[in-house]
């Protein structure tokens, strides 16, 4: 009977520590399945977390390429309170937009715009760069945004992360620089040089004096890889051409109680790290992200500023010399480019556009076209005639007399001034605004577009120019026009600037020239260039206020190191050439007050640089003109770059 309850108790014990195990191994699988749910959810939170964020990232890209493409942003916002639901998705650039697909997440974006953004009173909208940014100094024209990005297994799901960014896209325009490259950058001046304002590369940036002589900017300097990450990014004392360093540079640190030393060391041409650039207090900067520039698209037929241009003109060659003669094409060519007769009949009308002074030019038909024109003056031509007499001795590579001719594109600024007035408004009835006066404020001021038609407006070497004269005042001389608000002239091929342009007795307006190459012909060639058929002419002083865009070569063909070395055969000439001149200039005076911007290499105007006797340098009186600080001062259509800057990130909130 004993034995008997022991055995009971034993079989009891059995039992409590078989049900006491089952617990515990009940409890721990519990445990067990609780922490993998916790991070499965975890990570699913994560993931949610990362797609959310890279939606917002996103869809403020597709804000600043907006504003890159020189439009705003419009539409209306969804309800934030609702969220991305049916009948609350807004429209144009803020909707809801739930298509993007990002590690197995929906995510479903949309953009909120700031009520101050139309506020023509808004304070904030037209700002100075702070001191301590980079850009210090620049204007800009900021608008401010939230995106909301949620991001969800399935659309039908609760979301498992919302973010909120709050950003302001900034607008600055290339022209406050004193000099902007999305390519690399040689300053490499034999005599002393001041360059004002600041300095910006897409590229590799080199610097470099004469011997005994001095760089000096005094400009923030700011260094950044080329826009497919590359190449650049970096700051090489000395030249690109060849492995040696000459005299001073010097730029400003911005400490007056302090002198930054120059960053070389005896020896050939070195690269300056920037450990060695910090005692600049944020006035050098290497390695930075590049810069978005404009779309060379954007300046070619059917481009942007082709759609925004006041006045189309072209020269049309493809009937030969015989036949050649100026139209204004039609806008659309979609299906090659036609002719807009009736604008045409405006612009050659023989009293309303007339040149304002007789001009001579000799008339050649050995340019290659087929023709036979004879040789005839022209002394009461229109405001916009062609002539075939220029003699380009630098650009023609392959003649080795430097004799062949460029056909030209002439333009009489004034005398096209007063025709457009007197035309108005009709000369003005293919444009892009309604506006159809001189004073036009759409683009902030009058664009022309030149080009040229014919059959070797394709070449590397075109043989095709446009020239410009008697702009020394931007205005038209007629009773009772009005005075324009700025001119931004631009060309397909290379543009020719002949004599004083926009001089501040006009008064001085925004300018700029946008062009394959920018060519500087001096106030005294008008008398002088029948003798240029054979040798320089000598250069009379000579002004030009007016902003530079236009193509530049590269040394050794290549950007970044792999063009080091390429000697004088393909030695861009650096910054100081980047206008190219044609006469003999020893001791005359080029001033020049604008701003230099090379987006990449010409397309029709592809000589070498090289002095060889084809001209003389002149003395150099440069600066950036400061009065583009202010925004209002600005040629029409500047180009700009679009930046973000992050103002609030939130990364949880609930509706």
């Amino acid at each position: 009977m004993l034995k008997s309850r022991r055995d009971g108790f034993a079989l009891i014990t059995v039992i409590l520590a078989t049900t006491t195990v089952s617990i515990l191994v009940a409890a721990f699988f519990a445990a067990t399945t609780t922490d993998l749910s916790s991070v499965r959810a975890s990570a699913d939170g994560a993931t949610g977390f990362y797609s959310a964020e890279a939606g917002l990232n996103i869809r403020g890209e597709k804000i600043r390429a907006v504003f890159q493409g020189y439009a705003r942003p419009s539409g209306t916002s969804p309800d934030p309170a609702l969220g991305c639901v049916s009948g609350n998705l807004g429209s144009g650039h803020f909707v809801c937009d739930t298509g993007l697909q990002l590690n197995s997440r929906t995510v479903a974006t949309y953009v909120v715009e700031d009520p101050k953004n139309n506020d023509p009173n808004d304070s904030e909208r037209m700002i100075t760069i702070p001191p301590g940014e980079r850009f210090a100094g620049l204007n800009a024209i900021q608008y401010r945004y939230s995106v909301i990005s949620e991001a969800a297994a399935s659309w039908d799901d609760r979301p498992e992360a919302i973010l909120e960014m709050v950003f302001r896209t900034r607008l600055v325009p290339l022209f406050q620089f004193a000099a902007f490259y999305n390519k690399d950058l040689e300053i490499l001046p034999g005599p002393n040089m001041t360059l004002g304002g600041p300095v910006h590369v897409n590229g590799d940036l080199y610097v470099n004096a004469g011997a005994g002589a001095t760089l000096s900017v005094s400009g923030q300097v700011t260094v950044a890889t080329s826009e497919d990450g590359t190449t650049g990014g970096t700051l090489w004392r000395g030249r690109k051409d060849r492995d040696e360093w000459t005299g001073t540079v010097h730029v400003d640190d911005a400490d007056d109680a302090t002198i930054a030393p120059d960053p070389s060391i005896p020896g050939g041409r070195r690269l300056v790290p920037q450990s060695e650039l910090d005692a600049w207090n944020g006035r050098i900067e290497t390695g930075l992200d590049a810069l978005t520039v404009p779309a060379t698209e954007e300046f070619t037929r059917g481009g942007m500023y082709w759609e925004q241009a006041d006045l189309i003109v072209a020269l049309d060659l493809n009937g030969g010399l015989d036949d050649a003669k100026v139209i204004v094409p039609n806008r659309d060519i979609s299906g090659g480019v036609s002719e807009n007769t009736a604008l045409t009949t405006l612009l050659n009308d023989a009293t309303d556009c007339r040149a304002v002074a007789p001009r001579t030019y000799e008339i050649d038909t050995s340019h290659g076209l087929t023709g036979t024109l004879e040789d005839l003056s022209l002394t009461d031509t229109l405001a916009v005639e062609w002539s075939n007499s220029f003699r380009d001795r630098r650009e023609n590579t392959n003649n080795a007399a430097r004799t062949a001719r460029r056909i030209m594109l002439e333009v009489d600024v004034r005398a096209l001034l007063n025709c457009m007035h007197r035309q108005s408004p009709a000369i003005f009835a293919d444009g892009p605004s309604a506006e159809d006066r001189l004073d036009d404020l759409s683009g902030g001021g009058l664009v022309w577009y030149f080009t040229v038609l014919g059959p070797n407006e394709g070449d590397a070497s075109s043989g095709y120019g446009v020239r410009l004269r008697n702009g020394a005042n931007l205005s038209s001389n007629v009773a009772g026009a009005p005075a324009i608000n700025g001119l931004t002239v631009v060309s397909d091929q290379a543009i020719f600037v002949q004599g004083n342009y926009n001089l501040d007795a006009s008064p001085w307006r925004p300018a700029s020239f946008l062009a394959d190459a920018l060519n500087i012909l001096s106030q005294s060639y008008a008398a002088n260039y029948a003798a240029h058929i054979n040798a320089m002419t000598v250069a009379g002083a000579t002004t030009v206020q007016a902003a530079f865009l236009g193509g530049t070569h590269t040394t050794g063909g290549t950007e970044g190191t792999g063009g080091q070395g390429g000697g004088n055969n393909t030695y861009n000439g650096g910054l100081e050439n980047y206008p190219i001149f044609h006469e003999n200039w020893g001791g005359v005076v080029f001033q020049y007050r604008g701003s230099f911007v090379s987006l990449e290499r010409p397309q029709h105007s592809t000589g070498a640089w090289s002095t060889g006797g084809y001209y003389g340098a002149p003395t150099r009186d440069w600066g950036y003109d400061t009065r583009f600080n202010d925004v209002a001062n600005l040629p029409p259509l500047s180009p700009r770059f679009v930046y973000l800057l992050q103002e609030r990130f939130v990364r949880e909130f609930t509706r």
